[in-house]
């Protein structure tokens, strides 16, 4: 059975999502992470209120998803089928790994690529990059300067964040590791192993 870890992700306001995952491995460039359906979501306000659902969407049984945390580098993407079949990836901070228990800061910014968007131009708002075919969306810039306007981060960590959100765009639509359709038949290869929800493990006294 692969490692069981605990991935965190914090907002810049205070509030935080945590769940449990398998760690499928590593590879030169990052870490894969999987939970398959049935995988249970907390969420936590900075107000300490608490909320538990399914995880990679709130409604029973969730959804399964893949997830790729680079060494180096301030992204987490994740794959998935439910909704809908597509890649999506939140700018943040390095992912930082203490033990068993990961987590990264969302820094509002986020990409989407759906490999079979037929969506016709001018009916979607949000920004997009095209090329060889591919495309990917740009969510949330708005936010991004709301979160500098509140002071939780500088203008220089923001550019930051566009430059990073630049780059990783242009893996997506040059079809570069882990953007490749390797990475769909990985997850179609932890899907077929039936892989329970992951449970945390039992410390002994």
């Amino acid at each position: 059975m692969p490692r069981v870890l605990k991935l965190v992700k914090q907002k810049l306001n205070g509030n935080e999502g945590s769940w449990l995952t398998y760690h499928l491995g590593d590879d030169e460039v990052g870490s894969w992470l999987f939970h398959p359906e049935g995988t249970s979501y907390t969420g936590r306000w900075a107000d300490g209120r608490e909320a538990t659902c399914f995880s990679g969407i709130p409604e029973e049984p969730g959804c399964v998803v893949l997830y790729f945390a680079p060494h180096q580098g301030g992204w987490v993407a994740a794959w998935r089928h439910t909704p809908w079949t597509g890649i999506t990836v939140d700018l943040s901070r390095p992912v930082t790994r203490r033990g068993d228990v990961w987590g990264f800061v969302d820094l509002e910014l986020d990409l989407w690529h759906l490999p079979d968007d037929d969506t016709p131009s001018g009916t979607d708002p949000r920004p997009r990059l095209s090329r060889h075919g591919r495309t990917v969306g740009i969510a949330d810039d708005d936010e991004l300067d709301d979160a500098v306007s509140s002071e939780w981060l500088t203008p220089a960590e923001a550019a930051r964040t566009r430059d990073e959100a630049r780059r990783v765009a242009n893996l997506i639509l040059d079809g570069v590791h882990p953007f490749t359709q390797a990475t769909w038949e990985r997850f179609e290869q932890a899907i077929d192993r039936r892989l329970p929800a992951p449970q945390q493990p039992q410390r002994s006294l």
